[in-house]
């Protein structure tokens, strides 16, 4: 059998802080007779056509170009997108189908200060926690619109310092970690929160149902907040989601498994 060719597609800037994955992802794609090639976003695409795009860059670009020449991209085009701008996460799943998410709004100058407080403030394509700030009053919600970037999201804060990263593959709970803190209503690994393996009850089991009925993620993190008044809230979905949490806690092999299931869709 021939050898089938793949690419594996990173941002630049993500490429040395995840060069063991990198590794173990080549690795494990050459025993399933895929000839792996790390490219960059900034690279020129080369004139072959590959028969999978493992996408790790939340780029979509090219995922759409090589979409539209028969190849299997993971994850599709139409999932980076949404996923990588919460907005349009927020109107995708919540306000089109009507699975629960904390309420969120463009940031405004005229009508922010009326909103009721607190509010969480965030870039509309961050990740990892990164540029997230608590809004107590209109000082703090003057701060947020001197330092971070435009446009910005408010956003109803749920219970504070908890979370779930639901890790999906193949559309199917893969692996569940609870992170927690005590020190910052954030809860981020990268950030010093605590975690935990977690098993995902009913509720959240049939959110991730939902979520996949309508936005068919081949390897993502669902992140899942609890919500004042109970029940849980979709806080955002991870594209490139990270493992480093997987590695440290349970016996799974991300990159082996990940690599099979992109082997898998390419032979059927």
């Amino acid at each position: 059998m021939s050898e089938r060719i793949g690419w594996l597609l990173y941002d630049p800037m993500d490429i040395p802080r995840n060069e063991v994955f990198i590794a173990e992802l080549i690795k494990y794609a050459q025993l399933h007779g895929i000839s792996m090639k790390l490219l960059s976003t900034q690279a020129q695409m080369p004139g072959e056509c590959p028969e999978l795009l493992l996408n790790r860059s939340r780029d979509a670009g090219w995922s759409k170009r090589l979409e539209g020449r028969g190849v299997r991209v993971i994850n599709r085009a139409a999932v980076t997108e949404i996923t990588n701008d919460k907005m349009l996460t927020y109107r995708f799943l919540h306000e089109r189908h009507g699975i629960p998410m904390a309420k969120t709004d463009w940031y405004d100058a005229e009508t922010a200060c009326h909103l009721t407080m607190p509010l969480v403030a965030k870039p509309a394509d961050g990740h990892g926690g990164k540029d997230v700030m608590w809004i107590s009053d209109e000082a703090a919600l003057r701060r947020a619109a001197a330092s971070l970037p435009r446009p910005f999201l408010l956003q109803q804060p749920m219970v504070t310092g908890w979370d779930v990263r639901a890790y999906v593959l193949g559309g199917e709970i893969y692996s569940a970690v609870l992170r927690t803190s005590d020190c910052d209503f954030r809860s981020n690994f990268s950030l010093g929160g605590a975690v935990s393996v977690y098993t995902p009850d009913a509720e959240m089991q049939e959110m991730v149902r939902r979520v996949c009925t309508v936005l068919p993620l081949d390897f993502a993190g669902i992140d899942f907040l609890r919500h004042p008044d109970g029940g849980y809230v979709i806080g955002e979905i991870e594209d490139a989601v990270g493992c480093r949490m997987l590695y440290h806690l349970t016996d799974h092999n991300p990159a082996a498994d990940y690599i099979r299931y992109a082997a898998d869709t390419i032979s059927k």
